[in-house]
């Protein structure tokens, strides 16, 4: 590729897994300065067909005040992690938010608004300032969310906080706040934009917007048919998407999932089947049902309401895990072969978070 000209050896390393490309930053001056470019960084996201790697979030325990991300792999029908961390963090009081086009983000417990983002394969951390506590009821922050998309208009990322400013009990009584940070400025600034709903769940960004699920609280008293909120980056708005016609309207039976950055929603309203939707279409709200997971008996282990799709695994298989009893490890899902499901290792089965993640080239700002 040394006689290659230049434009021609960008277009093919654009192609090239992360994990491959940062080894290749060594292999001349010039291959270095084209992997080292903000626009080669953005363009490899969209061309990569790199699979999506799992990793595991460790939390702090007594014994250990550090928070790290291990990669997962399996071995022999078993789950197992790395031993070393490909980022750690001296922290004992964050936990995993959510992860957005290869970075991560974390949030404080007991919610200071203090938030951490790491490019893990980069091994670069940045804390950010922290959200003003002006107008947040601090007995509501537990009912505080985060989410991390990228603007793709700006190139830039956005992270978001929706915080309860008032709540009753009840009737559903409450009036929500938004804030929002763009990585690379130092400073939170509030808009008048505000979701219609109260949210719940980890987002999902996909489309260039983050998409929630409507708080079960709401749909205990509420007759809204909405059950996902919507947030677009670009244009800082709410808006409420159609989603498939469920039987069951049970938020709490319902999960957003990120497919290899499509929006997916899990139903597992049935005990005999796990149904996926995609969303193929963003502009015209087309879902199309891609995976049916039946369950036989020698899965009737399972409980729906307890089972975590955590996204895609490899060769497009769909990862899953029970968060009820973590000793019946994973469960993988194959459109030819069916269901399996596999052992874990017993550091994996007492680690909370973890997540299905394509790696990045972008630098944090």
């Amino acid at each position: 590729m040394a006689e290659l000209p230049l434009d021609i050896v960008f277009d093919i390393l654009s192609r090239v897994p992360v994990k491959s490309l940062l080894r290749f930053r060594c292999v001349s001056e010039p291959w270095c300065n084209i992997i080292d470019q903000p626009h080669f960084a953005s363009l490899q996201i969209t061309r990569s067909s790199e699979e999506p790697t799992s990793l595991i979030v460790s939390e702090p325990t007594l014994r250990k005040s550090t928070l790290g991300l291990h990669p997962v792999k399996e071995k022999e029908g078993t789950f197992e992690t790395s031993e070393n961390p490909l980022v750690e963090f001296d922290l004992s009081m964050y936990h995993a938010t959510g992860s957005c086009n290869g970075l991560f983000y974390f949030a404080e417990y007991y919610s200071e608004g203090l938030i951490i983002v790491s490019n893990p394969l980069k091994r670069e951390v940045q804390r950010l300032p922290p959200a003003p506590a002006k107008n947040i009821d601090t007995r509501l922050n537990f009912f505080k969310t985060y989410g991390m998309g990228f603007d793709n208009s700006t190139k830039t990322f956005k992270l978001v906080c929706v915080f309860f400013q008032e709540r009753t009990f009840g009737p559903p009584r409450y009036r929500l706040g938004t804030l929002v940070h763009t990585l690379g400025t130092g400073s939170w600034r509030e808009i008048s934009q505000v979701p219609p709903y109260p949210i719940c769940s980890k987002p999902v960004f996909a489309h260039g917007a983050l998409h929630w699920i409507v708080h079960p609280y709401v749909r205990y008293h509420d007759t809204t048919e909405g059950m996902i909120v919507s947030f677009d980056l670009r244009k800082e708005k709410f808006s409420l998407p159609s989603h498939p016609n469920f039987h069951s309207k049970d938020c709490e039976f319902f999960q957003l999932v990120d497919l290899n950055g499509n929006l997916g929603m899990a139903d597992l309203s049935c005990k005999s089947k796990i149904e996926i939707w995609v969303m193929k279409d963003f502009e015209r709200k087309q879902w199309v049902r891609e995976y049916r997971i039946e369950i036989c008996a020698a899965e009737g282990r399972f409980d729906n309401r307890h089972i975590e799709v955590i996204g895609l695994w490899k060769h497009g298989d769909i990862l899953m895990r029970s968060l009820l009893r973590p000793s019946q490890g994973y469960f993988i899902y194959n459109q030819k072969t069916g269901l399996r499901s596999t052992n874990s290792s017993n550091d994996l089965r007492h680690r909370s978070t973890i997540s299905s993640h394509r790696g990045s080239l972008i630098p944090l700002p």
